[in-house]
C-alpha cells in the first residue's frame, strides 16, 4: 500500500534532487473557450469574482452547464451535466482533497478559496482520459501560475477587500510573490466572516461561517524548460450554520502538501514530463447541538477524518505528426466517520466503518494531427479500484445492550448481499475523438467515450441505522455496488473571433450500473421486508439510465465599448430500469448579460433565469420547483494603475427562489429546498503594489 509517510518521503526527496500573484482586474463578464471545442471552458478566476458572493461553488455558476446544490452559505456544491459528488473530478493545482462530510457539508471546492486562484477549466463530460479515473460528469481544474516580476523589481503584492449588505459582511485576501529568473516564494491568504443572509421573502437563512485560509509556494526555476513547485495550503471552517441539514459545523480543517514538476524538452523521444505528488488531510466536526438551540432528541457528535494521497506522472512524446500522452496515476483515501451520543458520550455507528480505497491507473493518449486542421484522438485508461471496509464488522455502539454493527445491517437491508465487504474491480476506459478547424475559425468536434465510475466509500458502506416515529429511516450503503459504465456522444459546434466567440455542444450518455439512492419502499424487490412502519430506508442499487443535454453560450462586440452575451443550457435525466426520472436535473437555465467598457471603467448588468422543473423524481419526494430570474448590477472603476474600486447589487429586484436541487436530510429523511440571497449590495477594493 502506497502509505501517507511514502508521500512526504517522496516529496522530501525530490526537493533535495539537482536537476502567485493573483491578478484581479475585475475582467468582463464573458467565459470564453481556449481551446478548438465547446466542451471545455477555461477562465480567470477574477472574471468569476465579479458578484458579491466569493464562495467557490457559488462562483462557478456562472459557467454554461455548470450549477450547484445549496445546503447552507459555505461548501455550495457542483453539479455539471446532471452529475455531482464522485461523478466529478476536482483538481486543485494537480492534487486532490476528499471532503470530510458524509452528507457533503464539505465538498473539495469548500477547500478550493476561487481568490488564491489564476484560471479555472471545467470540462464537461469526458474529452481526455489523462485527468484522472472517473470524472464521468466532468473535471474542474483549479490552477495557480508561476508569478512573473517586471525587470528591477522582484516582487509583487495585492490586497483585496471586500462586504456586502447580507451574508457576507468581511471578505479579504492578500498575496505577495518574490522571486527572479531561478526561483519563487508565494505567500497569500484569505479570511471571510459571514452571517446568516435573507432571502427574498425577507426570512433569515442559516448561512453564517468563519473561514480562513492560506497557502505558500516555493517555486525552483534553472530555466525555462523545468519548474519544480512545493506547496502547502490550509482551509479552516468555523461555526458554519447549514439551513439544509439537522446539524452544523463548529469545525473543517483541511491541509493539502504537494509537489509539482513540469519540465519541457526533456530529451529527443520525450518532449514533456508532469510528475505530481500530494497529500492531504481533512478534519471534520459535526453536531446538532453547539450552534443550534432547543434540538430535539438526541444529541449527535459526528466526527470524521478523511486522508487522501496520490502521485501522477505524465510523459508527452512526438511521432511523426502524432503526440502521445502517457503516464501511470494512484489515489488512496482513507475514511473514518464516528456518530455519538454527545450527553452520554458513546458513540453510535461508524458511519465510514475505517473504509479504505485505492485506484491504480494506467493510461494512454495519442492526438495525430492531418491536414486541413484535423485531429483524431485515441485514448485508452485501465483503472485497478479495491476497497474495504474494515471496521465494518465492529460495533459501533459503546454503550452494551444493543450493537449496531455495520455488515448485519448492510445484510438486513440487501435481499442479495454477499457479505463481503471488500471489493475489488477493474476496468477500460476508452475515448475516440474527432476535431477539425474549418474556414472562418469554425470548430466542429464528435467524440465517444466510455467511461467507469466507482462507487465511493458512502454507496458502498454508510451505515446509520435509526427509526423515527416509527420509519425506519436508517442509511444503508451497499457493499456490492457495480460500477457506473457512461457511455458518451459529445458533438459540438464553435466559432471565435475577434469580436464574437459561440459555442453549441450536445451530449448523450447511456448509462449501464447507474447507482441510484433511493427509498427502500421503492425497491422493494430488492431489500429484505421490513416489519411495521414505512420504509423510508436510504438505499443504494444499480439501475440504467440515460441522460441527455444541450449547451449553449456566446458573446459579441456590439460597439467598440459594448459586448453582449449570454449562455444556457438544460437536461434531461431517465431511470430507465424503474421508468422514473432521475434526481435533480437541471431545466432549461442560463443568463444573459450586456456590458461597457470606458477608458478606465466598466459596468453592465446580468440577468439570470431558470424555467419550472416540473419533471422530478417524486417516489424521491422530489419537489417542483417554480421558474425564476433575477438581475444583477456591477462596475468597476480604476481610480490610478494599483488600485480599483468594485461595486454592484446581486438580485437587485429581491426575488424569493431556490434552484432545483432537492436536499436529503440525512437524519429525518425528509426532503426540502434552501432559498437563495434576496438583494446583496456589494463592494470590493483591489489594490496592487
Amino acid at each position: 500500500m502506497f502509505t501517507r509517510k511514502k508521500i512526504h518521503i517522496a516529496i522530501l526527496s525530490a526537493c533535495l534532487v539537482p536537476t502567485y500573484t493573483l491578478a484581479t482586474d475585475l475582467a468582463p463578464v464573458e467565459v470564453t473557450a481556449t481551446k478548438d471545442t465547446a466542451q471545455q471552458i477555461t477562465t480567470d478566476a477574477t472574471t468569476l469574482l465579479n458578484s458579491g458572493n466569493s464562495e467557490t461553488g457559488t462562483t462557478l455558476r456562472q459557467i454554461s452547464g455548470v450549477d450547484a446544490s445549496r445546503m447552507g452559505g459555505h461548501g455550495v456544491d457542483l453539479v455539471i451535466r446532471g452529475q455531482s459528488a464522485s461523478q466529478l473530478n476536482v483538481l486543485i493545482d494537480g492534487a486532490k482533497i476528499e471532503g470530510g462530510c458524509p452528507n457533503r457539508m464539505d465538498p473539495p471546492t469548500a477547500y478550493a478559496e476561487m481568490s488564491s486562484f489564476d484560471e479555472v477549466t471545467v470540462v464537461k463530460g469526458v474529452n481526455s482520459v489523462t485527468y484522472g479515473s472517473g470524472g464521468t460528469g466532468g473535471t474542474v481544474l483549479f490552477e495557480r501560475k508561476a508569478p512573473t516580476f517586471e525587470e528591477g523589481k522582484p516582487y509583487n503584492g495585492e490586497i483585496n477587500i471586500g462586504g456586502t449588505n447580507n451574508g457576507v459582511t468581511k471578505d479579504m485576501n492578500a498575496t505577495i510573490s518574490a522571486g527572479g529568473d531561478k526561483g519563487y516564494i508565494v505567500l497569500q491568504g484569505s479570511k471571510k466572516s459571514a452571517d446568516n443572509y435573507t432571502d427574498g421573502n425577507g426570512n433569515e437563512v442559516e448561512s453564517s461561517y468563519e473561514s480562513q485560509q492560506g497557502h505558500i509556494d516555493l517555486g525552483w526555476t534553472p530555466n525555462e524548460n523545468h519548474e519544480l513547485r512545493l506547496s502547502y495550503e490550509n482551509t479552516l471552517v468555523e461555526d458554519a450554520l447549514f439551513a439544509g441539514a439537522s446539524m452544523d459545523s463548529p469545525k473543517s480543517d483541511g491541509t493539502t502538501t504537494s509537489l509539482r514538476y513540469k519540465g519541457a524538452n526533456i530529451s529527443e523521444n520525450i518532449q514533456n514530463i508532469e510528475v505530481d505528488i500530494y497529500s492531504s488531510d481533512v478534519d471534520h466536526e459535526m453536531d446538532n447541538y453547539t450552534l443550534r438551540e432547543n434540538t430535539p432528541g438526541m444529541k449527535s457528535l459526528n466526527i470524521t477524518n478523511v486522508k487522501t494521497q496520490g502521485a501522477k506522472i505524465q510523459l508527452t512524446s512526438m511521432v511523426g505528426h502524432t503526440q502521445l500522452d502517457y503516464g501511470i496515476q494512484f489515489e488512496g483515501v482513507d475514511k473514518i466517520s464516528t456518530l455519538s451520543n454527545a450527553a452520554s458520550g458513546q458513540s453510535m455507528w461508524y458511519m465510514w466503518p475505517d473504509v479504505k480505497s485505492e485506484t491504480k491507473s494506467i493510461f494512454a493518449e495519442s492526438t495525430s494531427f492531418f491536414r486541413d486542421n484535423q485531429k483524431v484522438i485515441l485514448g485508452l485508461r485501465y483503472d485497478a479500484y479495491n476497497a474495504d471496509a474494515n471496521a465494518a464488522d465492529l460495533d459501533g455502539h459503546s454503550g452494551g445492550g444493543t450493537t449496531n454493527i455495520a455488515s448485519e445491517l448492510y445484510n438486513a437491508t440487501y435481499s442479495n448481499n454477499s457479505t463481503d465487504t471488500n471489493t475489488e474491480q477493474g476496468n477500460l476506459n476508452g475515448l475516440l475523438r474527432y476535431e477539425r478547424t474549418l474556414e472562418n475559425e469554425i470548430n466542429l468536434f464528435a467524440g465517444l467515450s466510455r467511461t467507469h465510475r466507482y462507487a465511493d466509500a458512502t454507496e458502498l458502506f454508510i451505515a446509520k441505522g435509526g427509526t423515527k416515529n416509527g420509519n425506519d429511516i436508517s442509511w444503508v450503503g451497499n457493499p456490492d455496488l457495480n460500477p457506473e459504465q457512461h457511455n458518451q456522444l459529445d458533438i459540438g459546434i464553435s466559432q471565435k473571433s475577434s469580436s464574437s466567440n459561440w459555442s453549441v455542444s450536445a451530449y448523450y450518455d447511456v448509462v449501464n450500473d447507474y447507482i441510484l439512492k433511493d427509498l427502500g419502499k421503492n425497491q422493494t424487490a430488492y431489500l429484505k421486508a421490513h416489519s411495521g412502519g414505512v420504509d423510508n430506508r436510504t438505499v443504494y442499487l444499480n439501475k440504467d439510465a440515460t441522460i441527455v443535454g444541450l449547451e449553449m453560450s456566446g458573446n459579441m462586440k456590439a460597439t467598440q465599448n459594448i459586448t453582449l452575451g449570454g449562455n444556457a443550457s438544460l437536461a434531461n435525466g431517465t431511470n430507465e430500469t424503474d421508468n422514473r426520472n432521475l434526481s435533480n436535473i437541471a431545466p432549461l437555465s442560463g443568463s444573459v448579460y450586456a456590458q461597457y467598457a470606458g477608458s478606465n471603467w466598466d459596468a453592465g448588468s446580468r440577468f439570470n433565469f431558470a424555467t419550472n422543473q416540473d419533471s422530478v423524481n417524486t417516489d424521491f419526494n422530489e419537489l417542483e420547483t417554480a421558474g425564476w430570474s433575477t438581475l444583477d448590477l456591477f462596475g468597476n472603476y480604476k481610480i490610478n494603475k494599483n488600485i480599483k474600486l468594485s461595486a454592484g447589487v446581486d438580485n437587485l429586484f429581491d426575488h424569493a427562489y431556490y434552484t432545483y436541487f432537492n436536499r436529503t436530510d440525512a437524519t429525518t429523511g425528509a426532503t426540502y429546498k434552501v432559498y437563495e440571497p434576496g438583494r446583496v449590495v456589494w463592494a470590493k477594493l483591489n489594490a496592487k503594489f
